[in-house]
C-alpha cells in the first residue's frame, strides 16, 4: 500500500533534493531491508496529533517488510511545524524512541529552523542509518 519513499505532499524539497534523497535511503532498503520513509503533510484530518497519525499512516502504507516490521516514518506537518520518527516494531531495538526523539531535536531541529528542510532531512536520514546499522 506504500505510495512511494519520498511523499512531500507540502512541496518543500526540489525533485534534485528529492532524489538525493531516495538514493540515500535506497542504498541503504538494499543492504538491510529496512524501509525508510519520509512524508510532509498538509492536513493531519480529524487526528489529534502527528504521533498518532503518524502510526497509523505508518501501519496503512504497510512501511518495513511484513512480519519483520522494520520500516521507519519520518513525518512532518509544517502547519504546525512538526515533525515525528515513527519505528517499526522490528526496528525498536536498533531505534528507540529516545533514539528518534535525539535525533529530532538535536540534527533535524536545527536545520529546519534554518528552514532547510533537504538538510535536515539528509542530516536526519544519516543518523537513523547509523542507529540502524549500530545493532
Amino acid at each position: 500500500m506504500l505510495v512511494g519513499t519520498i511523499n512531500d505532499y507540502d512541496n518543500i524539497l526540489s525533485e534534485t533534493q528529492e532524489a538525493n534523497l531516495l538514493d540515500l535511503i535506497q542504498k541503504h532498503k538494499v543492504k538491510t531491508g529496512d524501509e525508510i520513509v519520509i512524508v510532509t503533510l498538509t492536513s493531519i484530518q480529524d487526528y489529534s496529533g502527528l504521533v498518532e497519525y503518524s502510526l497509523d499512516l505508518a501501519n496503512h502504507w504497510s512501511i518495513g517488510q511484513g512480519d519483520k516490521d522494520n520500516g521507519v516514518l519520518i513525518a512532518l506537518y509544517m502547519k504546525d511545524r512538526r515533525i515525528w520518527i515513527q519505528n517499526g516494531i522490528g526496528v525498536m531495538h536498533k531505534l528507540t524512541d529516545e533514539e528518534a526523539l535525539e535525533i529530532i531535536n538535536q540534527v533535524i531541529v536545527p536545520e529546519f529552523k534554518k528552514n532547510d528542510f533537504y538538510t535536515g532531512f539528509e542530516k536526519g536520514i544519516q543518523e537513523i542509518i547509523k542507529e540502524l546499522k549500530e545493532s
